[in-house]
């Protein structure tokens, strides 16, 4: 899950990361008003930097953050921002900030390294768009249990010295915190700032949540409906019931337990001349009413012609998936479908779907070259 920029920055507060002060608004009538409270009680003061909240990359090359030097020139720029869209999405609020006075830019990010196995840090002394692109990014294996040194080496790394080592330094510590306290996949701050006062401060901020971690995440509870922007509403209706789906542009409808199974069957798809609609992972222990949900979701789609079930039963039990197949032909009769069955409790499967006239396929190969047939 994807956050905002000022959901980002609320969780750094939290942790004790410095962000600049402050007012989020949603409508331009907001912006005098919200501006000038926050004015008044010294918060903030002219000029002022307006950026666009939106669940998309890219939103300072698209024009999505601009300066204003007065409350006139604040409240034409609010106008023209609340109706932009970056990568068609639309911009759902924005977040006014001080305009700092930067002294240097850096990058510093935490995020899952799954050929290592292990979180790691991942730094740069310069911020910025296209950091990718930098050619002095440093890495850095983050240890289990954690020790602070990890974060003094990085600093060091940066060539940073003195006062903005030591808080560098503390950012880094209290951004892993965060990263393990709320299960994300990513915590990134770019740019983080030195400004020119010497404070180091969290211009901007990323995160993405591991999305089965939402569940044991009480903080994320009703999150996930009001970040869904992006995503088709079969997508959508995918993510709020657990379920992982992309939609593509063919006509088999694909449905598995394993994105590497997803991944393989969709493949031979391909090989043998058909074209997946979609990716569908039902995913470990997949049960009766979310292969039922899955399959429901499929069948929405006007374009599939035929569904391709691919279940290698091992935490998930056959006869579940067999259950939820019965109940959906049931209500489906006309619908083409090819189910391959194999593994945990397929016998009882098997004696389940016996009377459906759902025929059950244990070569995978038959089964994919009988979906691609249909779709013809």
């Amino acid at each position: 899950m994807n956050l905002y920029e000022y959901e980002a920055k609320e969780m750094f507060a939290n942790f004790g990361i410095p962000v600049p002060p402050s007012t989020r608004i949603s409508n331009a009538a907001e912006i005098k008003i919200k501006l000038s409270a926050a004015i008044k009680e010294a918060k903030l003061d002219f000029p002022v930097t307006l950026k666009c909240q939106v669940l998309s990359g890219g939103r300072g090359k698209a024009g999505g953050i601009k300066f204003a030097k007065d409350m006139c020139e604040a409240e034409a720029i609010a106008d023209q921002l609340l109706k932009l869209k970056i990568n068609d999405l639309p911009t759902q609020s924005l977040l006014v900030e001080p305009k700092l006075a930067i002294a240097q830019e850096l990058y510093l990010a935490i995020t899952l390294d799954r050929n290592q196995g292990c979180a790691i840090f991942i730094a740069s002394a310069e911020g910025g768009i296209e950091i990718e692109s930098s050619h002095n990014v440093v890495t850095s294996r983050i240890p289990y249990p954690y020790h602070s040194y990890v974060a003094r080496d990085l600093a060091f790394a940066l060539d940073l010295k003195g006062n903005a080592l030591v808080k560098v330094a503390d950012i880094a510590n209290k951004l892993y915190q965060l990263f393990v306290s709320r299960d994300l996949d990513l915590a990134e701050i770019n740019p983080l700032i030195i400004t020119k006062s010497g404070e180091v401060v969290a211009l901007d901020g990323k995160i993405i949540v591991n999305d089965d971690a939402l569940d044991r995440q009480p903080y994320f509870k009703g999150w996930l409906e009001k970040h869904l922007d992006g995503l088709t509403s079969r997508e959508q209706k995918s993510k709020l019931t657990g379920l992982n789906l992309v939609e593509l542009k063919g006509n088999i409808g694909i449905i598995c337990n394993g994105a590497g199974l997803v991944m393989g069957t969709m493949d031979m798809v391909k090989d043998f001349g058909g074209e997946p609609a979609n990716f569908l992972d039902v995913g470990g222990g997949a049960s009766r009413d979310k292969t039922l949900a899955a399959l429901e979701i499929v069948h929405d789609n006007p374009d599939v012609k035929v569904i391709l079930l691919n279940i290698l039963g091992g935490i998930t039990a056959c006869d579940e998936i067999a259950h939820a197949l019965t109940e959906f032909i049931k209500k489906y009769p006309k619908r083409q479908m090819v189910v391959r069955l194999q593994g945990n409790n397929q016998d009882l499967a098997e004696q389940i779907l016996s009377n459906s006239g759902i025929k059950l396929f244990s070569d995978l190969e038959e089964a994919v070259q009988e979906a691609v047939s249909r779709s013809h």
